[in-house]
């Protein structure tokens, strides 16, 4: 269930109000940080401008270039601790409907992975250790440990091992001739 609070306005179309609404300058300030920040490469870099708009950003989260972050409320963006958001996925925390704007936070659990080209709507929690496919909609929660994809994203499969782990539950580098990736004289 989305997590939305209403805001009135009075002009005929809400988004002709949103300088009225969020204010002109901060926008226009978040708006040049953010697309800036879609082609930084740099994860520490691009974690330290969002988290100057306000984002929570946790440590080793990383997002993905191209990703786009709402310009109007960044402030209601937390990302957690080891969270992937991929290529080009659009988080939003507003809506303009024709009977006013909305606004929701946007909650990303530890571990969470976002697909490419994926769009996160605004007040969805996506849970810890969740995965959603590239090019889904995300506009309902999906449960720790779910898998969800497609448009909109329907959540296929509930609670999965963790995380961290393979299925097999053996590390991923076994040894370090199998890690090498070029060949070494025997």
């Amino acid at each position: 269930m989305r997590r939305l609070q209403r805001i009135e306005t009075s002009l005929p179309h809400p988004m002709y109000a949103w300088p009225k609404v969020f204010g002109l300058l901060r926008p226009t300030a978040c708006a040049f940080v953010i697309f800036l920040g879609r082609y930084v490469p740099w994860p520490g870099v691009k974690n330290a401008m969002l988290r100057g708009l306000g984002c929570r950003i946790g440590p080793f989260a990383a997002v993905g270039l191209g990703a786009t972050f709402d310009i109007f409320r960044p402030d209601l963006i937390s990302v957690g601790t080891g969270a992937i958001i991929g290529y080009n996925v659009t988080i939003l925390t507003h809506e303009f409907r024709p009977d006013g704007v909305y606004v929701g936070p946007v909650e990303i659990g530890d571990g969470a992975l976002i697909g490419a080209n994926a769009t996160v709507l605004a007040g969805v929690r996506i849970g810890a250790g969740a995965q959603v496919g590239a090019g889904a909609v995300v506009a309902g929660d999906i449960p720790d440990g779910g898998r969800a994809f497609g448009v909109p994203a329907r959540v296929v499969e509930e609670a999965r091992d963790s995380w961290r782990s393979t299925p097999t539950g053996h590390s991923i580098r076994r040894s370090r001739k199998a890690s090498s990736w070029r060949r070494r004289p025997t």
